[in-house]
């Protein structure tokens, strides 16, 4: 876009939700160890799922092999699981900079900025970075919050590796 080449990957993300369990389950629950979580609908339905696929795609399919990666070790953690029905499942597609970062300000196109490759992590995150990406806007000037973030890190070598600001452990 614009002539700005971004250092962007796109892996499917992968969940599931099974019928209504009677019982009240807070809040959620969450094993990178094991890898998947789970938490209760408001309707009552249990929603699993697990880190993103490990190989880049803009696949939007689910898989057989997504329902038992994430199913046995989630029964396995809360046996109750195991006597409720799958209702449905879907993918979609996050993107995520190569070094597991938001990539966030100015690109080298005049007037053009971005705040991308947040990957599962952006809706925790991007009102903090919204607002940091709006005091830029309107100073003309990178908040010291934003600045590691910035596109220029790739060719600088100053790359992050920061899986816990993606919220994955790939």
């Amino acid at each position: 876009m614009a002539g700005v080449r971004l250092p962007i990957r796109t892996h499917p993300l992968q969940a599931f939700v099974t019928n209504h369990y009677t019982r009240s389950f807070r809040p959620i629950v969450a094993s990178a160890d094991m890898g998947f979580y789970v938490s209760q609908t408001p309707r009552g339905e249990m929603l699993l799922g697990s880190g993103i696929d490990s190989q880049p795609s803009y696949s939007y399919r689910s898989s057989y092999e997504f329902l038992s990666h994430c199913s046995l070790p989630a029964v396995t953690l809360l046996p109750f699981l195991r006597n409720l029905t799958i209702l449905r499942q879907w993918a979609g597609v996050c993107d995520m900079s190569v070094d597991m970062s938001p990539i966030m300000g100015y690109t080298g196109v005049d007037g053009f900025l971005v705040t991308t490759g947040w990957g599962t992590w952006g809706f925790k995150g991007i009102p903090a970075g919204g607002e940091q990406m709006a005091e830029l806007i309107a100073g003309d000037r990178t908040p010291e919050l934003i600045a590691p973030f910035s596109l220029n890190r790739f060719q600088e070598d100053r790359l992050m590796f920061d899986p816990g600001s993606t919220a994955t452990t790939h």
